[in-house]
């Protein structure tokens, strides 16, 4: 599965109308109908209904700043400017995700991008050869009225979710075995169809389990990243904990901007950890990727072996019908020359027998 941040953006009623009707054309810019929506849901929203799910969104985003206050904060700080995120969700054209399992990744994709908790409208699409769903999630936070920081996920979601862009099916065999005239070709179809279900099922199984650890790790990751810098934070505040940063770093050119807690240094500090924590994401996502790929490589590995195999077995499958044939050949061209024999005909009468008298003396 490939997950796509299509955009980021202001109006909820635009996105809502391009994912709940059929695409613009040049002739018909917003069309009212709806071919292509398989299927519609909502997250987190008062109503069942999608046609009212923007609306709602709308008022809670607008609603911010008295969220902010009702829930204890400062209902100041700029306005969000885009608090429409917009992704999809797509899967490779051999694999028929159903409902059940489309909504389980639009959950994973929700808790990775922190916005499990926030409203969300999920459309699923039909029109393409490839099964996908569309995702339209306020970033508004309908109880804090906080906007969530999409930057730190997006790399976390692509790890995850996306299998690093292995899609079933990419490695089968096209073409038939080496040398068609001198095998059964049933046969090898038959073991070569049970080969691809025996690695198709595996290679599933593996991601799955792979996804299960990896959705441990991010979580793990994420959260002691934020405990790190949270950590910065009030250690940055006072004498002591600039002192204790300044310990680990080392430096003594920084130990006078230390004490007196200057501005910069602190924004300095915060960049190198953010480069920190970006360095610590790569190497998990690519750490997830190598042990994806590995999977793959085993299937591959597995499914060429088979289908040595089944070469061999549907050769031996041809040979024994041939020799089951010539066999049978040669019982008929012997059935053939037995029935070509020529029976003598009776030996000539001689004597009275041969219709005169008696013998003469």
């Amino acid at each position: 599965m490939i997950p796509k941040i299509n955009s980021l953006g202001r109006s909820f009623a635009g996105a809502a109308a391009y994912c709940l009707h059929d695409s613009p054309t040049p002739d018909d810019r917003s069309p009212e109908t709806s071919e292509r929506v398989a299927w519609a849901d909502t997250r987190n929203l008062a109503t069942f209904r999608p046609e009212r799910a923007a609306r709602l969104m709308a008022a809670t985003a607008k609603a911010a700043p008295d969220l902010k206050r009702l829930a204890g904060g400062s209902p100041g700080g700029p306005k969000l400017a885009k608090p429409v995120l917009h992704y999809s969700l797509s899967w490779a054209q051999d694999e028929t995700p159903d409902r059940r399992e489309m909504s389980r990744a639009v959950d994973g994709s929700l808790e990775v991008l922190g916005l499990d908790g926030h409203e969300a409208l999920v459309v699923a699409h039909d029109d393409t050869r490839h099964p996908h769903v569309h995702v339209v999630a306020n970033r508004v936070d309908p109880e804090t009225g906080k906007a969530a920081k999409l930057g730190n996920s997006k790399r976390a979601t692509g790890a995850r979710v996306r299998r690093e862009g292995l899609q079933p099916g990419r490695a089968r065999r096209a073409r038939g075995p080496r040398d068609e005239e001198r095998v059964d070709m049933e046969a090898w179809r038959r073991a070569e169809a049970e080969a691809w279900e025996t690695v198709a099922g595996g290679r599933e199984r593996g991601l799955q389990h792979l996804e299960s650890r990896a959705r441990k790790e991010w979580a793990e990751l994420l959260k002691r990243q934020e405990e790190m810098r949270q950590r910065l934070d009030r250690e940055s505040r006072t004498v002591l904990g600039r002192l204790r940063i300044w310990r680990l770093d080392r430096s003594l050119r920084e130990l006078a901007g230390a004490i007196r807690g200057r501005e910069d240094l602190v924004e300095g500090w915060r960049e190198d950890l953010d480069r920190y924590h970006r360095d610590e994401r790569a190497e998990l996502g690519k750490a997830h990727g190598e042990r994806a790929r590995e999977i793959e490589r085993r299937g591959h590995k597995f499914y060429r072996s088979r289908l040595v195999d089944a070469e061999r077995n549907a050769w031996a499958v041809r040979e024994t019908m041939r020799e089951r044939e010539q066999t049978r050949a040669r019982e008929r061209e012997r059935c053939q020359t037995i029935t070509r024999i020529v029976v003598p005909p009776p030996p000539r009468p001689r004597g009275p027998e041969r219709g005169g008298g008696g013998f003469e003396r």
